[in-house]
């Protein structure tokens, strides 16, 4: 059973373009999906563009110093929710999933 060199060879190229093209629509998705996320931020926040890093950045800096003191995502949590109930809600982590906690 011998095949032929230039028909695997075809096959193989088939193969990396058709995997070129998986990875490309891959990027497209990833690349729409960070936009959401950012539009979803942005909307959250009601800000945009350098004053959403900011944002997110200060926020990120918090609950980090947060963690670092000894508090878990659940203590933070009730402290968000807490505050929502005094000062009115503004946002929560539990609307979504918590991305700091990975």
């Amino acid at each position: 059973m011998r095949g032929n060199l230039n028909d695997n060879q075809a096959k193989i190229d088939n193969a990396d373009k058709a995997v070129r093209a998986a990875l490309e629509r891959k990027r497209k998705i990833i690349m729409q999906s960070k936009q959401i996320a950012y539009d979803m931020l942005a909307e959250l926040y009601g800000k945009d563009g350098q004053e959403l890093v900011d944002a997110v950045t200060a926020e990120h800096g918090l609950i980090q110093k947060f963690t670092d003191s000894g508090m878990s995502y659940a203590d933070i949590e009730g402290l968000v929710d807490s505050s929502a109930d005094k000062y009115g809600k503004q946002m929560s982590f539990t609307e979504s999933n918590n991305s700091y906690s990975e």
